[in-house]
């Protein structure tokens, strides 16, 4: 996984609170009221530490910070540096070395009246304020160890596997974990790889220096316990120390590379059953011409050895141990793009004579949005070069409320799943041991990168087996029902997409269908049936739609999208398809704009995919942002999106403050700013409950076109009408006009004479607004 070590920091942007531990009712000059000993408690993947913060202050002013920090794993010194004291102000800053690796987090508080607002951060992960008194914390309420559903199981996971592939675990046992948590690694898994004590930096941080103490812990624990341990990682890069490339000599570089493998592998030789050789080569993203290269990083490896050092690394590796299984490493190399690009890296190692054995797929995905189409034919991909395939990182973290966001800019405590979340990942793992197990004459390993919902570097997301009381989970019941049931089923083929008709496939010239992918999990699909009209120049632009409530299905736009795309659009609209006639429970979980721009990552990939539907017949450059109500905020929140081409808000607008409910997306006036193309307002007159957000909002843009359309009809609009009623019109024209450059139906909004102009039932205002 690309920089894992970054799970050490998840505290530093999360709750805090700071007590003054001594009170002091003498009057003072405001600076000297920040001397004393503060106590500063963080939540964090491990459990709470507490910092014991001292400040001082001298008579010429200089200050001092100092703390003890308490955690359940260890007592630590911490020398706060750059202190600094503005009156009712003060900063310093904490600096943290891992291997050569340093990180700096800066702190700041300021008094506010007898309180002290402090702040914390992170580089550019953002920062948390907490409030101090001069009171001491209260002890923090116990947590619950109960798990959130009982689950029973009646077989263990190796077990049940043990047959078809090694079900593994990552992490760096022993060291740091308790005994608890050695029992279950020991007693629920039959592989190891470490996280971080191999990799280059914690194991050779200078030429001349080595550091083996906790990999050999390592390898006696797991030969103690009967475990395979397969190592990670030789060649990478990230966490590879900069000495490894001074001087920029290729020959020098070559033998410092050749040392390391040789050192490293050899010291364990006959030991290790398996290495990742070379991890993450393949830049990110992709598109069309990249699909046909390797597109490899641009890393210090790259530049000063060329393409040929991932052959000279497996060499090595060979020659080190000769019976070890190498392995490729990487990330999202099973879709889009950069699968593709890993077929041609792949096979021009193969061509090289570079000895590789296996793939790891690294395996980092989503509750709702796993790409098991992509996985299986990554899968059967791999097999077909005659390389062995390993799931080597897998982690399918939670969504929506309780998803923890890890690696957002403001971090959140973690929320406990609900019921229905642990269903959800426990069907997604269960569908996916259902590929990995028909598949099991390629599969070698399935690795979960950590031991449970807190040793994780996706704390917060809940995204494995156990949770963080160390407590069996749905996923785990669900995996092992997998190995028990009748091969035969476990390898069938999955179900084709189903299809829907409504109103008979609408008024336009291509008769629609609502439909859904299995790659692209709870989004529904509006196309015409027929896509075989589609290529060459003429394509399907993407709509992105966003529904009201920031509800889960599109059960009340279905009229007026499927209305629009049979006009020949693709709508890839939030919820699943199993909502559009009847709603349940499902309907109401919470939904969020990201969901919209994960979907036009999906459809660009599908449209340069050749074994897709959609290949060729997507026009990528033409997408309009669109959405109703709380749907429409989130549109607005993808409008800063360069690929976002036009933006459609329906029956809304940006409140004045920031909303209080919680499934609404948090925007603010200033927001608007995010438009960067012409933009359509279509709204329900002043009995629609957003129509004075939506007017301001016309007020306050002047830096883009920008069409304010009403009709007297309310906040629900005309959606559910036949075919989208009014709406759909209205709609029409500006999508043809936008996306299709229909200069025709232009005249539906420009000049004192557009047909809104004339029409009574409707008003309209323009701004910026030109043919």
């Amino acid at each position: 996984m690309s920089f894992q070590s970054i799970f050490c920091f998840c505290c530093i942007a999360l709750s805090a609170t700071f007590t003054l531990g001594q009170e002091n009712t003498s009057p003072k000059q405001s600076s000297e009221n920040l001397t004393g000993t503060w106590h500063c408690q963080f939540d964090s993947p491990f459990g709470l530490q507490t910092y014991h913060l001292h400040i001082a202050i001298n008579d010429a002013g200089d200050a001092t910070a100092h703390a003890e920090v308490d955690t359940r794993d260890e007592e630590r010194k911490v020398e706060f540096v750059d202190v600094k004291v503005n009156n009712d102000s003060l900063s310093f800053a904490e600096v943290r070395q891992f291997g050569e690796r340093e990180f700096r987090i800066e702190y700041s508080g300021e008094r506010k009246g007898k309180d002290l607002a402090i702040t914390r951060s992170f580089g550019e992960r953002g920062g948390q304020e907490s409030l101090a008194t001069r009171e001491l914390p209260k002890p923090p309420p116990k947590e619950d160890p109960a798990p959130v559903v009982e689950v029973k199981i009646d077989c263990l996971t190796k077990d049940a596997f043990e047959d078809s592939f090694l079900v593994g675990m990552a992490g760096d046992l022993p060291s740091r974990y308790s005994e608890e948590e050695l029992k279950l690694a020991a007693e629920h898994f039959a592989a190891i790889t470490p996280e971080n004590c191999m990799k280059p930096e914690r194991v050779h941080p200078a030429e001349d220096r080595w550091d083996f103490e906790r990999t050999d812990a390592l390898v006696e624990w797991a030969e103690k316990n009967d475990m395979t341990i397969h190592g990670h990682t030789l060649v990478w890069h990230a966490q590879t120390p900069n000495w490894f490339f001074e001087g920029r000599d290729p020959e020098t570089i070559k033998r410092r590379m050749k040392q390391h493998i040789e050192t490293l592998v050899g010291r364990h030789k006959g030991k290790l059953q398996s290495w990742d050789v070379v991890n993450e080569a393949i830049n990110d993203g992709g598109n069309t011409e990249t699909a046909k290269t390797e597109n490899l990083r641009n890393s210090n490896w790259l530049q000063t050895l060329g393409p040929e050092f991932l052959t000279l690394a497996f060499k090595f590796a060979r020659q080190a141990d000769p019976d070890a299984v190498l392995y490729y490493n990487d990330y999202n190399i099973e879709s889009g793009p950069k699968h593709a690009s890993s077929m041609v890296l792949l096979e021009r190692l193969l061509a090289e004579g570079a000895p590789i054995d296996a793939v790891g797929i690294q395996g980092h995905w989503r509750s709702g949005r796993v790409p098991f189409e992509d996985i299986e034919k990554a899968i059967t991909d791999y097999a077909s070069l005659g390389l062995k395939v390993s799931i080597t990182e897998l982690d399918v973290t939670i969504r929506g409320e309780s998803g923890g966001q890890f690696g957002r800019r403001r971090f959140r405590n973690s929320a406990p799943p609900t019921v229905d979340d642990l269903n959800a990942q426990a069907d997604d793992y269960a569908r996916l041991f259902a590929i990995f197990k028909k598949h099991e004459d390629v599969i070698e390993r399935v690795t979960f990168w950590g031991l449970n919902d807190r040793r994780t570097w996706r704390w917060g997301q809940h995204p494995l087996l156990f949770d963080g009381n160390n407590n069996v989970k749905p996923a785990y019941a669900s995996i092992v029902a997998v190995a028990d049931s009748d091969d035969d089923a476990a390898k069938r083929a999955p179900e084709p997409p189903k299809n829907v008709k409504i109103e008979e496939g609408g008024q336009g010239d291509y008769s629609a269908i609502v439909t859904e992918a299995p790659t692209l999990a709870g989004m529904t699909i509006y196309r015409p049936e027929d896509l075989s009209a589609f290529a060459g120049e003429k394509k399907l632009p993407v709509l992105l739609w966003g529904n009201g409530a920031c509800a889960n299905t599109t059960e009340e736009h279905k009229n007026f999208l499927n209305e629009i795309a049979s006009h020949g659009f693709i709508i890839l609209g939030i919820g699943p398809l199993d909502q559009l006639q009847q709603r349940n429970e499902t309907s109401r979980q919470r939904t969020n704009s990201s969901q919209l721009v994960a979907a036009l990552d999906w459809i660009i990939a599908q449209n340069a995919d050749e074994n897709s539907i959609y290949c060729g017949k997507i026009d990528t450059t033409k997408v309009a942002a669109m959405g109703m109500s709380c749907g429409g905020l989130q549109a607005i929140e993808i409008s800063d999106d360069p690929r976002v081409t036009t933006t459609v808000v329906c029956n809304s607008g940006v409140l004045p403050s920031r909303s209080p409910m919680a499934a609404m997306p948090n925007l603010t006036k200033e927001d608007l700013k995010k438009f960067h193309g012409p933009v359509l307002y279509i709204m329900g007159g002043p009995s629609d409950i957003a129509y004075n957000n939506a007017m301001d909002d016309f007020s306050r843009v002047d830096h883009v076109p920008i069409v304010m359309t009403n009709l007297d009809v309310g906040h629900g609009g005309t959606y559910r009408r036949p075919h989208g009623g009014e709406y759909s019109s209205v709609a029409l024209a500006w999508l043809n006009w936008q996306l299709k450059d229909d200069k025709a139906s232009a005249k539906m909004f420009v000049g004192d004479d557009s047909q809104l102009k004339r029409d009574p039932d409707w008003t309209i205002d323009t701004k910026n607004l030109e043919q």
